[in-house]
């Protein structure tokens, strides 16, 4: 087993420096496309502004994007990386770094001052994590950024996201590595979030939706129940978090697996660092600081009152709760405080389906006192580990009252099959996007369709407000504004929604069941089965890409740019007709 300092390598932290260089590159590259078709001011404004000391400090420890070094034709052609640009601009990244010291190393070549920032960098966490029980290192507390969560009543509700500073970042991202691997033989297979690898695999969520799948083949008559936990991270309490923690460590000991005592100084450091009620809470009450961020003044959601109703005002005074959302840590820690929980409901009947991802579960079992037992001892673990849930609801007749069914987060055991045999029945479950009903058939959740749409409309809106689409809707200066002609726009915005929709496949490979197809949604629903209920699915979001096209080409008909020989549309996918292939519903299962 590697220890802590392992973990902190120059390879494994450059690694990590080259996602974040990456994922920068890739924000950065949206902005270039809006500014490629626009000549109005607002879309030329992508100059990093000096504030953004974190792009600064990154940015010099690697070369300019220029000077990245191109991969060769095996490279470009790994199935692992084909379509992800993420990924290939994380291997011309590690490339130039490898190559720059290769350089250095055999031929005393003089370093390149990226290359001598970004090992000084490397050196600097390194000895700050090896000394981190004597030289007073702290985790700096993270600046909260609101994400909108609703809009009710005139209300907005945000979701507090917590930016750590990149060094920070590291330290945390590869502690949290460090412990879901060693943390991780504890851990019950039910639960498939934030999990290592295992036979060369990290278990996802198409995973948990397979054990359902094989538990239905088995038995023909259950009885499920769902559980939903309130603002989980939001209500973690520390001082429980620690017990469970060092409670786990003693386990792991046991086993002959020694957690480093600098990893559990580094988990106390991230812990204070953050919490909920001391952090986040007050900003409730600074209107300015909702304005400073440019964001309708709101609040962060919250339950406190739910709290002080359980245990009292002082709880909430005396205690740190709340965990930071959006650092791998956090994630850790999901699995840390919910094991024993799984521990007990999986010991509630052999034969019951138990599923966990992060803070969703769902059980079935064929008795429906069985699987009402194991939802109340589910409830019990919950409440003993300081957290909040939504009271279960019970439900009949889901012909008449279907849409109040899916607005319960909780439920009771309910019959799942036939809705025309029984009033009990429900002929859907639904889990982590999916929704599979008694016939093993399955959908898309529906508010992910209409995510989608919204996507597909935020894409087109884009592309419009890039050319100066007015209050009234109007663009009356297209002309002048736009670099580009008709046929470009619309070419762009085609393969803009192709490349969402089902990644940068092309009439060659479109076909080929193997191919990662990269970042697009067919592939975070890729166990879609062939049913009539989710080919519908399918021709709406294609019927809706269609129609933002359609929206799109009637702005632009007023557009007379001519097209320049440097701008046009590459030959090789001129004469292309963009239809089945590249469809949502050509890449059902």
């Amino acid at each position: 087993m590697k220890e802590l300092e392992d973990y902190y390598s120059n390879p494994s932290i450059i690694k990590m420096l080259c996602k974040h260089r990456a994922k920068i590159s890739h924000i950065r590259h949206k902005k270039h496309m809006t500014r490629d078709i626009s000549y109005l001011n607002s879309t030329n404004k992508i100059v990093i502004p000096a504030t953004n000391t974190e792009f600064t400090l990154i940015q010099s420890l690697f070369p300019t994007r220029r000077s990245w070094k191109k991969l060769n034709q095996h490279e470009r052609l790994s199935k692992d990386r084909l379509n992800n640009s993420l990924e290939r601009n994380e291997m011309r990244l590690w490339k130039s770094y490898k190559y720059e010291k290769y350089l250095v190393d055999r031929g005393h070549k003089k370093p390149e001052g990226w290359y001598i920032n970004l090992i000084s960098f490397c050196d600097e966490i390194r000895i700050k994590v090896s000394t981190v029980l004597t030289n007073g290192y702290k985790i700096t507390p993270p600046e909260i950024f609101p994400l909108p969560k609703s809009h009710k009543n005139g209300k907005h509700i945000y979701r507090p996201i917590a930016k750590f500073s990149l060094q920070d970042k590291i330290v945390t991202s590869l502690l949290s590595r460090y412990l879901t691997i060693n943390f991780d033989s504890v851990f019950m297979d039910c639960s498939y979030a934030f999990r290592a690898r295992k036979n060369g695999k990290v278990p996802n969520h198409h995973d948990s939706i397979i054990e359902i799948l094989k538990y239905r083949k088995k038995k023909k008559k259950l009885w499920v129940s769902e559980c939903d936990i309130q603002k989980f991270f939001d209500t973690v309490q520390h001082g429980h978090l620690f017990k469970v923690f060092y409670e786990t460590v003693h386990e792991l000991d046991e086993k002959g697996i020694h957690i480093s005592p600098l990893a559990i100084k580094l988990f106390a450091l991230f812990l204070d660092s953050y919490s909920f009620n001391k952090d986040v809470l007050p900003k409730n009450k600074q209107s300015n600081y909702f304005k400073f961020r440019g964001v309708p003044v709101g609040q962060f959601g919250w339950v406190e009152n739910e709290l002080i109703d359980i245990y009292s005002k002082d709880y909430i005074v005396n205690n740190r709760i709340g965990v930071p959302q959006g650092n791998a840590v956090s994630c850790f820690i999901a699995n840390l405080i919910l094991n024993n929980v799984d521990r007990t409901v999986k010991a509630v009947d052999k034969d019951i389906l138990y599923v966990r991802y992060c803070d969703d579960m769902v059980l079935a079992h064929p008795n429906r006192d069985i699987c009402k037992h194991a939802l109340e001892i589910y409830k019990q673990g919950i409440s003993d580990n300081y957290l909040l849930y939504h009271e279960p609801k019970q439900f009949k007749n889901y012909n008449t009252k279907a849409k109040t069914f899916w607005k319960f987060k909780s439920k009771e055991p309910y019959y799942w099959g036939n809705k025309f045999l029984a009033e009990e029945n429900v002929p859907w479950l639904s889990f982590v996007g999916y929704q599979i009903n008694y016939k093993g058939e399955i959908r898309v959740r529906k508010s992910s369709i209409r995510k989608e749409i919204k996507k597909q409309v935020r894409e087109t809106q884009r592309i419009l407000i890039s050319l100066g689409l007015d209050r009234n809707r109007n663009l009356i200066d297209i002309n002048k504004f736009s670099r580009k002609s008709k046929n470009q726009l619309l070419f762009s915005l085609q393969q803009r929604f192709i490349s969402m929709s089902v990644g940068r496949i092309t009439i060659y490979n479109f076909d080929d069941s193997d191919l990662n197809h990269g970042l697009c949604w067919t592939n975070g629903f890729c166990l879609l089965n062939e049913n009539p209920i989710a080919k519908k699915q399918l021709r709406e979001l294609d019927k809706r890409r269609e129609q933002q096209l359609s929206y799109l080409k009637r702005y632009l008909d007023d557009l007379e740019k001519e097209v320049t020989q440097s701008d046009e549309i590459p030959k090789h996918v001129r004469d292309i007709y963009f239809g089945l292939p590249f469809s949502y519903y050509n890449h059902i299962g």
